[in-house]
């Protein structure tokens, strides 16, 4: 099987899943692991898919540029490694941040998760508008390695926050799962 890399981006409008899908659907192709979401009045999909081997490429590629154009979507794909989807890391723990908006929340909390070599898995943020401040929220999945500190990722997040003015939390993916 190939593995393929698909980003689309354009406006949202009703049947842009439908119409991408089905030009996945009728090229043999496997929507293995995707995100699909809207950021304001833009809809975006990345995803990895599956393909025969002998699926013809550039058959695909026509397809999608058609349906690019009907839905007024730019597409890009890109064959990746054959490498095992259960090498990716898993969220082992969720960070919170919430308070007022400012520029920084997200450079200065991804640096401190990289300085101690914490994986970002996902991540989405959402601006409150309201009177006076906009309230900030972000949601940030991350993989802990089992050799790191927790308690000292902890202590550094809870210092990050009281520089930023926000607050941030750090708790394992299990406390959320058995609610």
């Amino acid at each position: 099987m190939k593995r393929i890399s698909l980003t689309a981006i354009g406006k949202d409008r009703p049947g842009i899943v439908a119409g991408v899908a089905k030009v996945l659907y009728e090229h043999g192709c496997n929507i293995e692991d995707s995100t699909m979401t809207i950021l304001e009045d833009e809809f975006a999909i990345i995803l990895i898919m599956s393909a025969p081997e002998e699926m013809d490429k550039d058959s695909l590629e026509q397809g999608l540029k058609r349906a690019g154009e009907e839905l007024a979507l730019t597409i890009h794909t890109k064959e990746i490694g054959k490498e095992s989807p259960e090498k990716a890391p898993h969220s082992t723990h969720l960070v919170t941040v919430s308070g007022y908006d400012k520029p920084g929340i997200v450079h200065k909390t991804a640096c401190l998760l990289a300085k101690w070599n914490v994986n970002i898995t996902d991540l989405s943020t959402k601006v409150i508008h309201g009177e006076g401040k906009d309230a900030y929220i972000m949601l940030i999945e991350v993989f802990v390695p089992g050799d790191a500190d927790e308690k000292t990722i902890a202590a550094a997040l809870k210092t990050l926050s009281k520089g930023l003015g926000v607050k941030i939390e750090m708790k394992p993916v299990e406390t959320y799962e058995s609610l």
